[in-house]
Formats: structure tokens, sequence, C-alpha cells
């Protein structure tokens, strides 16, 4: 079996790609170059300034147990461990997109998401189905380790510990961390509560800790008198109607406003927020991802124009599978009783392919670009 230099790999992937841009006519180039600026918007919220703030004490209370804030005489002995942020929310309420443009906007975490460059920030996205194991492993490559074979559960959390203080990394965010209640064993979930602390109270090099996942989330050191008081938690709560009926408009003009050719007029009204909240599942996330998508239709199909209810119908057809008008809720005439989270989700499988318990997104499935 021939195995290929994968900077040869590299470079030829690069050559291919710079094929598809010769070869790109000017309406498909014009297309995509919308496309990318609506699908790459980042619109904050309230939760942008709470976040905020979250990460501001959690960055202050560093300075003040390493004793390192100006002004304070550090005490003999002080440092007691790191502080745990919990960033909780139904999939497809923001959180992930919220954490990634703090972390990316924040000048402390300056290196962040760049190869080659140093953060004290490490990120990763906790591995499914779950074992301390497997997360484990996970944060060792990402820290660069390069074994062969993956490192032995008993064995792998030391390395950890080790390869953190080595890169200087102080705070770790697990995406996803809900995962470990895919443990069905209490011992087990236990155990992964435990190694986290150990980590945060570690006397050498203490690990401050970013959270994010589904609300089950947030009882995390809940029953632990002397952890408790050491984390936070920001729920990303759902929208409602007719409360966020305003917000979903605003967020429509703000996306379409990238595109010139397209327009959002006919879609002002309180009965297509209402729509468009209930096939989002209520989840502002969600909600962003349906008009970016609505409008990346309305380009690629059409070159542009006004946008309608066929365009948004069309994104939920091909993000869920579901083909019949009567069962999607920008057509159906009874669409407050479609139940849209069993199409917008699907379980999450085992090694031996049986459902865990647990459900994560379908994947958002566009089309190509246009010719």
């Amino acid at each position: 079996m021939n195995i290929m230099n994968p900077r040869t790999v590299g470079g030829r992937s690069d050559e291919f790609l710079n094929r598809i841009v010769t070869n790109q006519t000017d309406k498909r180039r014009a297309v995509n170059e919308a496309v990318g600026r609506v699908l790459t918007a980042y619109l904050p919220t309230a939760y942008d300034d709470q976040l905020m703030e979250q990460i501001d004490w959690l960055l202050d209370s560093m300075l003040l147990e390493l004793g390192e804030q100006p002004g304070v005489e550090a005490a003999e002995g002080m440092v007691r461990g790191g502080r745990a942020l919990v960033v909780t929310g139904q999939a497809g309420a923001g959180k992930s997109r919220a954490l990634a443009h703090a972390f990316a906007s924040r000048p402390e975490f300056h290196g962040f998401g760049k190869p080659g460059e140093w953060s004290p920030l490490l990120s990763v996205v906790a591995p499914s189905p779950f074992t301390l194991g497997a997360l484990g492993n996970e944060i060792a490559r990402k820290l660069g380790y390069h074994g062969q074979r993956e490192i032995r559960h008993s064995k792998v959390w030391p390395v950890v510990r080790e390869l953190m203080a080595e890169c200087g990394v102080r705070i770790l965010h697990i995406d996803e961390a809900q995962h470990g209640d895919e443990i069905k064993s209490d011992s087990m979930a236990q155990e992964v509560e435990n190694t986290l602390k150990r980590m945060m109270q570690e006397a050498d090099w203490p690990i401050w800790l970013i959270l994010s996942g589904l609300p089950e989330l947030s009882r995390f050191c809940q029953n632990d008198a002397s952890m408790k008081r050491r984390v936070r938690v920001l729920p990303f709560e759902a929208l409602a109607f007719p409360d966020h009926a305003e917000a979903v408009r605003q967020t429509m003009r703000d996306l379409v406003a990238l595109c010139p050719s397209v327009g959002c007029a006919e879609l002002q009204s309180d009965a297509f927020a209402h729509r468009l909240l209930h096939a989002a599942t209520y989840q502002f996330g969600i909600v962003v991802e349906y008009v970016q998508d609505a409008i990346a239709e309305c380009l690629m199909v059409e070159g542009g124009g006004e946008l309608g209810v066929g365009h948004f119908a069309d994104v939920y057809a091909i993000r869920t599978g579901v083909r019949n008008d009567d069962l999607n809720p920008f057509v159906s005439e009874d669409w407050t009783a479609i139940p849209v989270e069993a199409a917008l989700y699907e379980d999450v499988l085992d090694e031996a392919g049986k459902p865990t318990g647990a459900r994560k997104p379908k994947g958002r499935n566009t089309k190509g670009a246009a010719k």
C-alpha cells in the first residue's frame, strides 16, 4: 500500500482548490462572496455582554488566586484552585458560536485557533460516545501528543496535567461537555467530575474551566460544597413568541443587509416570525442558520430577489429530509402541531450502533454553489 507524503497531498489539495476558483464564472464568484458574508456574519445578543462579564470574573479570579493582581499582596499559600464557568442551553441556542466569538475577540486569548501560535486557552469537543480516557486522549492530542497508540485510561490524565503546564495552558474549554452524562454508572460520572476538580485544584498548575453544553451540565459540582462557590452557570434561554418576534425580524434584516440583491419586506409579519421560531425550536442559533441558509438558497437558485416563505420551506426540507408540505412548519396549515425536534435531531449511537440516550442536531445540508 502506497502512502503519500502529507505535504504532497496538501499541495495537491491547494492546487485543486485553485482550479475551482480559476474556473468559477463571474456569477458563481459573486454569489459565493455574498453567501460567504452571510454565513460568516456574527450577530451579537444580550448574552454576549453577560458572557464577557463571566469571562472577566474567570480571569480576575486567576490573578487573585495566583497572586498577580497589582496592588494586592499575595498571601502565602493563597492558591486554592481554579474556577469553572458553565455555559448551558439547548442545542442551537447559540452558545458555542458566542464562545468562539469571545475567544477570538478577547486580547487575553491572542493566538487562539491560529496554527503555530501560543494561547493560554485550549478548546476541545467532548467525544461521543464518551469515556474519560477518550476525553483525556483528545486533550493530549490537542496539546501536541502524537503517540501511535492512545494513552491508557489510568495514565492519560497525569500526562494531560503535565502537558497543560508545559504548554502554558491555563484555561480548558470543553464543548458538548454534557456527553459525560452518557456514562450510566454513577461512580464513573463522579470520576469525571473528580478528575476535572483535581485539575482545578492542582497545586503546581491549577486549571480554570469553561464547560459548555446542554442544561443538565448545570449540575457540575453542585453537590460539592467546597466547589459549588467556584462554579458559575450562564444559561442561554430559549426564545418566546411574541416576546422575540421583533428580534427575529431584526435578525433577518441584518443578514439581508449584507446582500443588496436580496430583500425581505414580505417576511416582516408576526405570523412568519412565529413560524420561524417554531421551526427553530425557539433557539436563536437555529433562527440565524435558517435565515442564512434561506438567503443562500435565494442567491444560488435565483441570483437574488425577494426572500420568500418558499426559500425557508426548501431549507427545512433540505435540512430535515422532510418532503411532505403537511409536515413543514413554513407551509403547513397546522404548523403548531408539527414536532420539529424529531426532524431536527437524531440519536447518538454507541460503538455497537445502539442509541446512547443522547441526541445531536442533524447537519445543515445546504445545496452546492450556483452555476
